[in-house]
């Protein structure tokens, strides 16, 4: 088969200047920046800005720390799934704590463990003190229902005290001590309902005894006394609440994290509470005196909570578990900092860095759990000698520990040795569920509320992207590809697909996935087999391996590939007519102007297939061949532009890889360059002075007219010597440019184009 759609390219390169010569010259088109008035600027690619994400710290995350240390709590008690549901919807939690008294009154019935002379009527009473109960206000005066005397009317005296307000505590108190007086075997049922009850009045009150009655909740529950709302469970926050508010974060911790443990995820929002400087955020629940108030502050004031942090930053760094936790709170909020913060802020960053560090150099010489992640602060801060003195002080092999031994032998040049390291680490920093040992379920905590806001990467993205990049480094481009799908890092997996890979490797890698799973979402085929599919697709497509592009190609575009290919060897028959030939050009040229992205555009630059070409996509490709990348900053609120060298440097062979594996023509929508090539071979076939001529070149006209004013006025040019005669001719030369009307040709192959393409009247117009 004839290479037909390489013959165009090659054509596009070497084209004559001269437009009567050929009937028109065709000129590639420049480079064209577009920004976005919403500031985003299309897909990020982890390989932009000068390897800027391999050399920086990668961001933490507070919710997968503070995951990961809660990992090494085992408590033997179960949250109860419907109450941590009900929690989240208003009156939920109240119809099912109703349901489950009037469940365990039916069990305590049928068990014996009460025995009311009239069932029936005993159950009636139940329910309407249940109903009196749910419409009891602190405004309430009237009398409950009489009932049955036993645990459950015993706890429903303190319930009803406890809703009538703080007033009525004492009797509520007294009731549910009450009910705790009773021998063991008439109380099964309430027990625990009581003890927790009666740690929440404590605890609102102020009064250290809830702590021992959180602990009777739970003990309670191990002794067997029936625990239906999981209240065993749920006292661990309770209890960790109570010591905070004595002024006990040390106490708090491990309880909080016991929380966490139990699958209860409001604990990563209460661990908050016990980081001494944290700074309030606007919108938070801060656990303290907010902004606002604190602007308020005297002088005096000021100091005086400026000593009181400090006393307790430096008690908490002698407490393991507290020191872990504002380990994990600085690097979840002072890491991979950037210039868009401001130098106020980012001195203040490293200030709050700097002064935690060197409140903890005295414990360099003992053991101290996680201290890569104190390791991890001195290399986010640019103290790089200070990181490897706590990785040795740390002396461990943990994934953390991998990553910032990788992120230091890179620095010293040593990739092979970091790219090891890398590898180590990555088997479980790959994962988030296998970093934390989180096993309960998806995480239900929002993103935004965590540390900084998760607007570059996840956790699993930087450490894939830094493995990645160090693969590529090495010219180990296929698991460098690998590293990057599993990652879910799309951009940087489509350009070693596009641009360093050759076809056939991509292809050997592509049959050895699993074959893809059909599905209906749109973000899927990004990072599954699929999007490599169609990937390679396209690019067989653009390189002329046709046949072999139809197993590649999704539904419809197989079926429309297959009509551009029958287009473009009519067109290319010398047999054939020259009026046929030159309306199979024109078909294959409508095709390849209005399916161009879908049957040959490149995923990322430079026709930008993954955000269906709404930005230009970073050239990476551009910036590693020159070997550099311009950076901006800002300076005294100015953008400053510097020139910043591609780090690590490229290997020589992925510079010869990037040389062969070019886009030809190297253009944004370069299928636009290539629909109007062929456009013009119609017009080559087409008498002068018809409207099918005319037709033909204005269209091609339009189709480049807003990409390239030099080739756009060529086009014009041979329109003026070839058709001014014609309707659309004259309206051109009046015109004096190209005009928007539809000649013999584009309106038949507009409506054969709508006609197969099923677009209805009002669907909206393609703009690629």
């Amino acid at each position: 088969m004839i290479r037909l759609l390489s013959s165009i390219r090659r054509w596009l390169d070497v084209a004559p200047r001269n437009a009567k010569a050929l009937g028109v010259a065709i000129m590639v088109l420049g480079p064209i920046t577009e920004l976005s008035a919403s500031g985003y600027y299309g897909p990020a690619e982890y390989l932009g800005g000068a390897g800027r994400n391999l050399i920086a710290s990668p961001e933490f995350y507070w919710e997968l720390e503070v995951k990961r240390l809660a990992g090494s709590f085992h408590p033997p008690e179960k949250l109860l799934a419907e109450a941590r549901k009900a929690r989240r919807t208003d009156g939920a939690l109240e119809d099912l704590t109703g349901d489950a008294d009037t469940n365990d009154f039916v069990a305590a019935i049928s068990s014996g463990a009460i025995k009311p002379p009239d069932s029936a009527k005993a159950t009636g009473q139940h329910e309407a003190v249940r109903g009196f109960l749910a419409a009891t206000k602190e405004t309430t005066t009237d009398s409950p229902p009489a009932e049955f005397d036993s645990e459950f009317a015993d706890y429903h005296r303190g319930a009803l005290a406890y809703r009538r307000g703080k007033s009525h505590w004492d009797e509520a108190r007294t009731a549910w001590e009450k009910l705790l007086g009773r021998p063991v075997g008439e109380r099964k049922y309430r027990s625990v309902w009581a003890a927790f009850m009666l740690g929440k009045i404590a605890m609102k009150s102020g009064n250290p005894e809830a702590v021992q009655w959180f602990q009777q909740t739970r003990a309670l529950a191990r002794a067997g006394f029936a625990d239906s709302l999981g209240l065993a469970a749920d006292s661990y926050g309770w209890e960790a609440r109570s010591e905070w508010k004595q002024g006990h974060p040390e106490k708090a911790a491990p309880l909080y994290l016991t929380q966490l443990a139990l699958g209860d995820e409001t604990a990563v929002y209460s661990l908050k509470a016990l980081i001494p400087d944290r700074e309030p955020v606007d919108g938070m629940l801060n656990y303290g005196p907010d902004a606002d108030e604190r602007e308020k502050w005297s002088a005096e004031e000021k100091l005086a909570d400026q000593q009181k942090t400090a006393r307790a930053l430096l008690a908490a760094g002698r407490d393991p578990l507290l020191r872990r936790l504002v380990t994990s709170h600085i690097l979840a909020t002072e890491s991979n900092r950037s210039y868009y913060y401001g130098a106020d802020v980012l001195t203040k960053s490293h200030d709050r860095c700097a002064h935690w560090l060197d409140s903890l150099k005295d414990l360099k010489g003992s053991k101290i759990e996680d201290a890569e992640y104190l390791g991890w602060i001195a290399y986010a801060n640019g103290d790089y000698k200070a990181a490897a003195d706590w990785l040795a002080v740390a002396g461990a092999e943990s994934p953390a520990a991998c990553w910032l031994r990788a992120k230091l032998l890179l620095r010293a040049g040593k990739i092979g040795e970091a790219e090891k390291s890398m590898a180590r680490g990555w088997e479980t920093l790959r994962d988030s569920n296998r970093y934390t040992g989180w096993l309960a379920g998806p995480s239900e905590v929002d993103d935004s509320a965590n540390g900084n806001e998760r607007d570059n990467w996840s956790f699993e993205k930087y450490a894939s992207g830094d493995l990645g990049v160090m693969q590529l480094a090495q010219a180990d481009f296929t698991r460098s590809l690998d590293t990057f799908r599993n990652g879910k890092l799309w951009p940087d997996t489509a350009f070693i697909a596009e641009r360093v890979l050759t076809t056939d490797e991509v292809m050997t890698y592509v049959k050895r996935q699993p074959a893809p799973a059909a599905t209906k979402s749109s973000n899927d085929i990004e990072t599954k087999p699929s999007g490599l599919r169609y990937l390679l697709g396209r690019r067989l497509v653009r390189e002329d391996r046709y046949q072999e592009a139809l197993g590649y190609m999704p539904a419809p575009y197989d079926k429309h590939l297959q009509t551009y290919v029958s287009a473009l060897k009519d067109g290319a028959d010398e047999k054939l007519p020259k009026l046929q030939r030159a309306r199979a050009w024109f078909t294959a040229a409508w095709l390849a102007r209005f399916d161009g992205m879908e049957l040959m555009g490149t995923e990322v630059s430079p026709d930008g297939f993954i955000s269906d070409g709404n930005f230009a996509d970073t050239d990476i490709a551009k910036e590693r061949l020159a070997g550099t990348y311009e950076m901006a900053s800002y300076v005294d609120g100015q953008s400053v532009k510097r020139t910043e060298s591609i780090n690590p440097k490229p290997s020589k062979q992925e510079i010869q890889r990037l040389k062969a594996n070019t886009i030809r023509p190297d253009v944004r929508f370069h299928y636009r360059v290539i629909a109007a090539a062929l456009a013009i071979r119609a017009a080559q076939l087409l008498e002068d002075n018809t409207e099918e001529l005319a037709d033909v070149v204005n269209r091609a006209g339009l189709w480049v007219k807003d990409r390239d004013a030099k080739a756009a006025d060529r086009y014009f040019a041979v329109l003026k010597q070839r058709a001014a005669g014609t309707r659309i001719g004259r309206e051109a030369m009046t015109k004096r440019w190209f005009v928007e009307e539809s000649g013999p040709w584009s309106a038949e192959q507009k409506a054969a184009y709508d006609s197969n393409h099923r677009i209805s009247d009002n669907a909206e117009p393609k703009t690629d």
